[in-house]
C-alpha cells in the first residue's frame, strides 16, 4: 500500500491519535480457556459516556495461519482463506453511562462482571428480546465465534459503503459483512525462506480495495481507491489492532512501520498498529491499558536511520498500549464475580520469543519489580468485561491532545473545527484529511465527542470538553467505573430537570432617537443576555452557568435594517467566526449561527450575563422586527435544541427549557432629499450638528460618496 500525507495545521485539528477517536477497541477476549468460547468471548469498546454508535461497525479480519501452498496447487482457492470472520454492525447501540459497551457471544447472564453502568449486546441471535441479542452482520452467514488461531486484525470502522442495515438496497452491493473475502490475489512463484522452495502465495497481505484480482474474490470498498460504484463513501478506520500467528496475514491499514525489519528472519516489518511478533503463543486476549502513545520508538536495523527525531522508528501503538497473551482460570474466587479469567504468566518455551512470557505487556508497565504488572504472581491481571481495566490510564473525554487532562489547548482544538461535519481521521485512503505519516504521538484529528453521533463537531462535543477541563480521572460522579464503588471523584453532571434559561435583550440607539423613529443611517446595538432562572446550582464544582450559545438573529423584513457586526461580550468568545453567515442581502435578513462559548461555569447564575452584541444599521425606510432564536441549522437544532448549553449538566448540557424575550421592533422614517443636501459639507468638511446619520461611509464628512449611498437606498 502507498500512502500520501497532507499536512494540516494543528489549529484546524482536534484529536491527536493515530488509531482511534472518542470510541476505541478496549479489550478483546477471543479464546477463553476451557472451551467456553460461545459463552465468554467478547469485544469491549470504550469512549465518551452515552455516545451513539450509529454508522460504526466492528470487522474481524481473519488472516489465516498459512499463506504459502505447494507450487501449482492454486486454484482452487484454499479451503481456509482470508475473509471477514465476523462482522458486527453497531447501529442502534451506544456506550454505557461509564463509556463502555460489551458485545459478547454468550447470554448476558454469562457475563456477571459487566457493571450496570456498562451496556451489553449479544451478537448471536436467539430471537429473544429479553436476551439483548442479535447484531446485523450482512446476512451472508449466521454469526458464530471468533476464529482463535492464525493472524487477526480487528477494525472499528465508520461510514462503510454499500449495503448496511439501514440501506439494504444500496446498488453497489454488500462491501462489508461476514464471510466477505478481502484478499484474493494469487502470487506465484514465491520463495519460501523456511525450506527454500518455490510456492504459491494466497493473498498479497493487502486488502483488495476494489483493485483487479485474479481469483474472483469479493473486494472491499475503501474511499480513495478505484472501486465499483460511488467512491465518495467515507469509510473511516477509527481503530485497529492486529497480530500475526503462524505465517498468516495482518491487515493494518496504516502504512507506517515501526522498524526496518522484523526481529525474526522472514517475518514482515511491524506496522504501527500491529503487536510485535508473538512467537511461541497465539494471544487469547488483548487488553488496552492506555489510549495515548508512549515510548521512544524502536531502533532501526544496523546502518539505518529512523524516522523520529531521536533516530528511532515510530513506536508501535499496539505494543505500547496493550497487554496480550494466553489466559487461564483461577482456582479461587477473583476480585469480581464470574469465570475469573486471568492472563497466565507462564514462561514462553519458544527460543525465538520476543518476551520471556506468554503474556506481553508495554515496556512502561513492566518495571521489573512488580510494582505495576507482576509476573511473579501466576494470576495477577484479570480479564474483565464491562469494567475499566485495572492498570489502565484514564480516558479523559475532551483530551484532544492526549496529554492526560482537558485544558485550554484541547478547548482551542475543539473550537477550531466547531461546526464541521463528520470529520474524523482515516488511514484507509491516500488523500486522508490528516497525515498518515509522522509520529503517532503528535498526529492530530478532529472527533465527534458527544452522544449525538451524527452531527459532526458541534456544541455538544464542545460542552464535553468544557465540562472536563482540568480533570484527570475521566470519570463522572455517581457512575460505577470499578468493581465496588461509584466514582467519588471526577466531573459532576447533574440532572437537567427544572433547569430553565431565560434569554433577554436590551437595545441602545447611539443617536438617541427612538426605535420607532429611526432615521436613515442610525445604528442599533442589540445586547443579548442569558440567565439560569430555574434550577440554578451554585455549589462549588457543580455550577451550571451558561457556557455556550448558537443562535439565529432574524430580521423579518428586508432592506430596512442590516447586521453590521457581532461581538462576543464578557467572558464569552466566538467559537468559530466562519460559521456566522449573513442572511438576505448583506445581512438585511439577519445573521445565522451566531456562536460563542465561555470557560466559566458561573455565567448567568447571579443575574443576566451578557453573551454578545449585534450592531445593526438602518438602510431604508419601513418597519422590521428583530428576533433571537435557537439556531435553525439542522445539526444545531438537533444538538442544541434550546440554543444554549449549561455546565455540569447531563443531556449534553441542554437545559430542560428556555424562554426567549430577545427581540425588538423598529421603524425607519423616510428621508427627503433636501434634508440630505442641507448637511453636505464636502470632503474633509466635517459633520454639521444633527447630520451624523448622513455620514454613511463613516469618513467624518458628508459628501458625494454619502450621497451615492443615500441615492441607492432612496431609489
Amino acid at each position: 500500500m502507498t500512502k500520501k500525507s497532507i499536512a494540516l495545521s494543528c489549529a484546524v485539528a482536534v484529536f491527536a491519535t493515530p488509531a482511534f477517536g472518542v470510541v476505541f477497541i478496549n479489550e478483546i477476549f477471543l479464546n477463553p480457556p476451557g472451551g467456553t468460547d460461545s459463552a465468554e468471548e467478547y469485544i469491549e469498546l470504550l469512549g465518551t459516556p452515552g455516545m451513539k454508535l450509529d454508522g460504526y461497525a466492528i470487522a474481524d479480519l481473519d488472516g489465516t495461519e498459512e499463506k504459502l501452498f505447494p507450487l501449482g496447487s492454486i486454484p482452487p482457492v484454499p479451503l481456509v482463506s482470508p475473509e471477514i470472520d465476523e462482522f458486527f454492525s453497531l447501529d442502534g447501540l451506544r456506550l454505557g453511562d461509564n463509556g463502555i459497551l460489551v458485545i459478547g457471544s454468550g447470554l448476558i447472564g454469562t457475563y456477571p462482571e459487566v457493571l450496570p453502568d456498562s451496556n451489553f449486546r449479544r451478537w448471536r441471535n436467539t430471537n429473544d428480546v429479553t436476551q439483548q441479542d442479535g447484531i446485523w452482520n450482512g446476512l451472508l452467514d449466521t454469526p458464530g465465534g471468533l476464529e482463535n488461531d492464525g493472524s487477526k486484525t480487528f477494525m472499528l470502522i465508520r461510514n462503510r459503503p454499500g449495503i448496511t442495515e439501514a440501506d439494504p438496497t444500496n446498488p453497489i452491493g454488500l462491501r462489508w459483512g461476514k464471510d466477505i473475502k478481502h484478499d484474493t490475489e494469487l502470487v506465484t512463484p514465491v520463495l519460501d525462506n523456511n525450506d527454500n522452495m518455490q510456492k504459491d502465495q494466497y493473498g498479497d497481505g493487502n486488502i483488495d480495495r476494489g483493485d483487479p484480482n485474479n481469483l474472483g474474490g469479493t473486494t472491499l470498498d475503501l474511499k480513495g481507491a478505484s472501486t465499483p460504484g460511488d467512491i465518495s463513501d467515507d469509510l473511516e478506520v477509527v481503530d485497529e489492532v492486529s497480530f500475526e500467528g503462524g505465517r498468516g496475514w495482518e491487515y493494518d491499514l496504516d502504512d507506517r512501520t515501526v522498524d526496518a525489519d522484523s526481529v525474526d528472519g522472514g517475518l514482515p516489518q511491524r506496522s504501527v498498529h500491529s503487536l510485535d511478533d508473538p512467537n511461541g503463543f497465539n494471544p487469547d486476549a488483548l487488553t488496552r491499558v492506555d489510549y495515548r502513545t508512549k515510548g521512544d520508538g524502536w531502533a532501526p536495523v544496523a546502518g539505518a536511520t529512523g524516522e523520529m527525531l531521536n533516530g528511532n522508528n515510530w513506536q508501535d501503538t499496539a505494543t505500547e498500549q496493550w497487554i496480550r497473551g494466553d489466559t487461564g482460570v483461577s482456582v479461587t474466587m477473583g476480585v469480581v464475580p464470574g469465570p475469573n479469567n486471568f492472563y497466565a504468566n507462564v514462561a514462553n518455551p519458544d527460543p525465538d520469543a520476543v518476551q520471556p512470557y506468554e503474556v506481553n505487556v508495554p515496556l512502561w508497565l513492566d518495571d521489573g519489580v512488580g510494582v505495576d504488572y507482576d509476573f511473579t504472581v501466576s494470576m495477577s491481571y484479570q480479564v474483565i468485561p464491562g469494567r475499566i481495566n485495572p492498570l489502565a490510564v484514564p480516558f479523559i473525554p475532551g483530551d484532544t491532545d492526549r496529554d492526560g487532562d482537558c485544558d485550554a489547548d484541547d478547548i482551542a482544538k475543539i473550537a477550531a473545527v466547531f461546526g464541521n461535519d463528520n470529520w474524523i481521521f482515516s488511514n484507509s485512503f491516500d488523500a486522508a484529511p490528516e497525515g498518515d505519516e509522522g509520529d503517532p504521538a503528535t498526529q492530530t484529528r478532529p472527533w465527534d465527542v458527544d452522544a449525538t453521533g451524527t452531527n459532526g463537531i458541534e456544541a455538544s462535543d464542545f460542552q464535553w470538553s468544557l465540562n472536563f477541563q482540568g480533570d484527570t480521572t475521566g470519570q463522572i460522579n455517581g457512575v460505577t467505573y470499578d468493581s465496588t464503588t461509584p466514582a467519588s471523584g471526577g466531573v459532576a453532571l447533574n440532572s437537567n430537570a427544572g433547569v430553565d434559561v431565560t434569554v433577554s435583550a436590551s437595545t441602545v440607539v447611539p443617536s438617541g432617537r427612538a426605535l420607532s423613529a429611526l432615521e436613515f443611517g442610525d445604528y442599533v446595538e442589540l445586547t443579548v443576555s442569558a440567565e439560569v432562572t430555574g434550577g440554578a446550582n451554585a455549589t462549588a464544582g457543580e455550577e451550571n452557568g451558561v457556557m455556550q450559545y448558537v443562535h439565529d438573529v432574524v430580521i423579518d423584513s428586508g432592506s430596512v435594517l442590516r447586521v453590521v457586526s457581532v461581538d462576543a461580550l464578557g467572558s464569552f468568545a466566538t467559537t468559530r467566526a466562519a460559521l456566522q453567515s449573513s442572511a438576505g442581502v448583506d445581512g438585511d435578513l439577519g445573521m445565522e449561527n451566531v456562536n460563542g462559548y465561555s470557560t466559566s461555569f458561573i455565567e448567568g447564575l447571579s443575574g443576566a450575563a451578557s453573551l454578545y452584541r449585534v450592531t445593526l444599521r438602518a438602510i431604508g425606510d419601513g418597519s422590521a422586527n428583530v428576533e433571537v432564536a435557537p439556531a435553525g441549522m439542522e445539526k444545531f437544532a438537533l444538538s442544541t435544541p434550546e440554543g444554549l448549553k449549561v455546565g455540569h449538566t447531563n443531556e449534553n448540557g441542554n437545559p430542560a427549557s428556555s424562554s426567549y424575550t430577545a427581540g425588538f421592533s423598529a421603524t425607519v422614517l423616510p428621508v427627503v432629499d433636501d434634508e440630505f443636501i442641507d448637511c453636505i459639507t464636502g470632503p474633509s468638511g466635517g459633520i454639521l450638528i444633527g447630520c451624523d446619520q448622513f455620514d454613511y461611509d463613516q469618513d467624518s464628512d458628508v459628501d458625494t460618496e454619502d450621497y451615492h449611498f443615500f441615492q441607492t437606498a432612496f431609489n
